[in-house]
Formats: C-alpha cells, structure tokens, sequence
C-alpha cells in the first residue's frame, strides 16, 4: 500500500485571521491519525508528513509558530519488541510522565472506548543516557485496542471503469432501440460499491511539537500580595524596624536598644525621689 503524501515543505494550510488548530485528542485519533493509518483522505491537510528523526525540534516547528502537528512513522529498535527509537537530530527525545489514554464513543456510539494513548518526551541535546535538557516538547498520540480495529474503506468490486460505462448507456440511449433495455443494462452493469475492512497500520502518529514557555519571575511573588497596595510586610524583630522604614504600632522592636535602656533608668531614679519626699512630708 502506498502511503505517499506532502511533506511539510510540499503542502500547508493557511487559517483565517481568528481561526486557530486546536482539535480534541479524540479528533486527532480519530479524525486524523486512524484515517491515515488505512491511507484515507483527511479532513484537512493542516497535518504532513514528516520524519521526526531527521531534524531537531526547532527546524520543524517554523519562525514565528509556537507549534506544529506532524503524521509520523516509528522505527522499531528492534525487530521483536515494542521500543521505538528516539535518536533525532543532535540529540534524542526522552518519554517524562505516565502515558495518558484516550477514550472515544465515534466506534460504537455508545460506552467510550479507548483508541489511542498520549505520551509525553523531551528533547535532549546529546546521546541517550545523558545530554542537555531543553524546552522542546513533544505529544505523541498512538492508535491502540479499538483504534485498532478494521477501518471501513468505500471501494469499487471490479476492474471496469465507471466512466466507459456511462458512454456505451449514452450511445445506446441515442439509437433510440429499446430506451428501457438499454437504460437497465447501463444501470446494472455500474459495479456494485462495498466497504472494505483494512487493519489500520499502528506505526503510524501525530506528533504535537511545541516550546515550553517561561514561567513569569514574579509568578509565584502574586501569590502573596495583599489586598492594600500588593506589597509583602516585613518585621525585623531585632530592633532594626520593618523593611520599609515604617515602625509598627504593636510593637517596640523600632525603639534603640541603648535609648530604652536610659529612659528605664531615669524613669526608676525620678520615681523612688518623689516617693522620699512624699513620706518626709
């Protein structure tokens, strides 16, 4: 079976101002992926082909986009076994995170089914085991159990052309020789239309590659402003006052120790003469 398709170079497509890509994991399996798989038309060509194992993440993704969908084929490591390889470019990418399932009611249209899982890697510049972490990231979405199944192809039973049969009904229709016969004949030799059950091919994905945005520095710091002005209050509680040169009502911390220390002393020496005094009187 052939699976030629545009590459990303051959084909695109251009989203009026307003519009944007953003289609359900289940529209990605189902909508994209299982087509594919069997070789069947997409709803739109927004989605290309692309060996991912060629290029680094930021030559695929274009200057000015944040993100970009591919079809791709996995290459097994080995020929038994289920490991891919995830050698690509300069560097390799490594699965982070648990696998995540992906449930569909379009099969049976009724209990949700699970077709396909999601999973998550990061690009490594460098060899497997090691290399340097970056903030390219990749979803992986893959067909499993009841993505599996035979998908329904619509194809002519026969190796007649339709088309010759049209002309050979229309030069009998002009003859005028018995209009019903020739009508019937025309009409029953159309080969008959069948759905045909293909087993989709599970090497097949959609790769979401995009660039992990920075968080903001002062992000966390938001958390904790105060509802009168923003600011976190600071107590220095050694005597030094608070963080932004105002002294707090509830507490003495703002007053000089040395300072304290002679007001308590001149306050005891004034108190204990008057009392003398009061009691010589």
């Amino acid at each position: 079976m052939d699976f030629s398709k545009p590459t990303a170079s051959e084909a695109s497509m251009e989203l009026g101002p307003g519009f944007k890509f953003k289609p359900t994991e289940e529209e990605i399996v189902m909508r994209y992926l299982r087509p594919r798989a069997v070789n069947e038309p997409l709803p739109s060509t927004f989605i290309v082909d692309v060996d991912i194992l060629s290029r680094n993440p930021w030559d695929l993704v274009p200057e000015g986009s944040v993100e970009k969908y591919f079809f791709c084929q996995r290459v097994q490591r080995w020929t038994h076994g289920n490991r891919y390889n995830r050698a690509a470019g300069d560097g390799h990418w490594r699965a982070s995170g648990k696998d995540v399932p992906i449930f569909s009611i379009i099969i049976n249209g009724g209990i949700p089914l699970m077709v396909g899982l999601k999973k998550t890697l990061v690009f490594y510049l460098g060899k497997a085991g090691a290399g340097e972490n970056t903030e390219w990231v990749m979803q992986e979405y893959s067909l499993v159990q009841a993505g599996l199944t035979p998908y329904p192809v619509i194809g002519p039973n026969g190796t007649n052309n339709l088309g010759e049969h049209s002309l050979d009904a229309v030069a009998i229709t002009k003859k005028k020789d018995n209009l019903s016969e020739a009508l019937c004949n025309a009409t029953t030799s159309v080969p008959e239309v069948v759905p045909v059950m293909i087993n989709p091919d599970d090497s097949w994905v959609v790769c979401h590659i995009y660039k992990k945005k920075k968080r903001a520095p002062h992000a966390i710091a938001q958390r904790y402003n105060l509802a009168d002005g923003g600011q976190v209050r600071f107590f220095n509680f050694l005597g030094q006052g608070n963080s932004d040169g105002t002294s707090s009502s509830g507490s003495r911390a703002d007053i000089p120790i040395e300072k304290a220390k002679d007001n308590n002393e001149g306050g005891c020496g004034t108190n204990d003469k008057d009392d003398i005094n009061e009691a010589g009187k």
